[in-house]
């Protein structure tokens, strides 16, 4: 199976979004979706319509979600749902049937919140106690790469995730304690391509400075 998208978009607008997938073997398919939520954001209420589909070779299904909210959104959520393919193969079939399995990623994009291509430059970074604190400031999900360089220092760390939700604060312990002035951080768009690099000024009220291009 293969989606159209690397990501799932849902407007709270539109009261859910969609996904088109393929299946692009030579024999049919189930296609099964699931939505699940992360540990740390349980969101608001993300169905699909229809979970289980039975696709021919080649054929392409519009898969859709229903997005239920008790009251209006005020920042973006963060989702995964998994897209696999279910081969139908004969038992007597002289092959392997193989289950191929994405997982996407899905932002809910509240209705009164403007859309914004560089959400990453709501981040702020500040030592406390010796620690290195990133905190995403604005309403938006941020998504980058996980490893990010401490300057001038040239040193890398890891992060244990590759994303920030809404206000959101990751604690590097212990960083903050060397010479660090600046943090660059990958970019990545909300489709996870990547977006160019950008410099992090470590101080209670710096804002994120870009240093590379970034894709639409």
């Amino acid at each position: 199976m293969r989606p159209a998208s690397s990501m799932v978009l849902i407007q709270e607008a539109a009261q859910g979004g969609s996904l088109n997938v393929t299946n692009t073997s030579d024999v049919d398919a189930l296609l099964y979706v699931k939505i699940y939520d992360l540990p740390d954001d349980r969101g608001p209420q993300l169905l699909v319509t229809q979970p289980v589909t039975r696709l021919a070779a080649g054929e392409t299904q519009r898969v859709r979600f229903l997005l239920n909210t008790r009251a209006a959104l005020t920042h973006e959520h963060l989702k995964r749902v998994i897209v696999e393919g279910i081969p139908l193969v004969p038992i007597d079939a002289d092959r392997v049937a193989v289950n191929l399995r994405q997982d996407l990623p899905v932002i809910i994009h509240p209705a009164a919140l403007p859309m914004l291509a560089d959400p990453w430059k709501m981040l702020r970074c500040r030592t406390v106690n010796g620690d290195l604190r990133i905190e995403n400031s604005g309403r938006y999900v941020v998504r980058l790469a996980q490893s990010i360089t401490l300057l001038p220092q040239q040193k890398t760390v890891t992060l244990d995730k590759s994303y920030l939700l809404p206000g959101e604060v990751i604690t590097l312990a212990g960083q903050g304690r060397s010479e660090t002035r600046q943090l660059e951080i990958q970019s990545l768009s909300k489709y996870g391509y990547v977006a160019g690099k950008f410099r992090l000024i470590v101080s209670g009220a710096a804002h994120a400075q870009t240093s590379g291009r970034k894709s639409d």
